[in-house]
């Protein structure tokens, strides 16, 4: 099972042939260009979560690194 991720969004589940028919559908007619905009095609064991499939993606740091703005002030 692979997910088309657009911006770590799932957009797309199916198999590899089906998902980069997806891409060069819907993101342009090169995989380079859409893959340098940053949508990725990761592989997604299915026996997991799909909730999870950012962990599947090597390197990938998945966890949300944003923090709330309303403890700072402007000068």
């Amino acid at each position: 099972m692979f997910h088309v991720l657009d911006h770590a969004d799932v957009v797309y589940t199916g198999e590899l042939s089906q998902t980069t028919q997806y891409v060069l559908e819907h993101y342009g007619a090169k995989l380079d260009d859409a893959i340098r905009s940053g949508i990725r095609i990761a592989y997604a064991d299915p026996r997991s979560s799909p909730h999870k499939v950012g962990e599947t993606i090597p390197g990938n740091a998945a966890t949300d690194c944003r923090k709330p703005d309303d403890d700072w002030e402007i000068d």
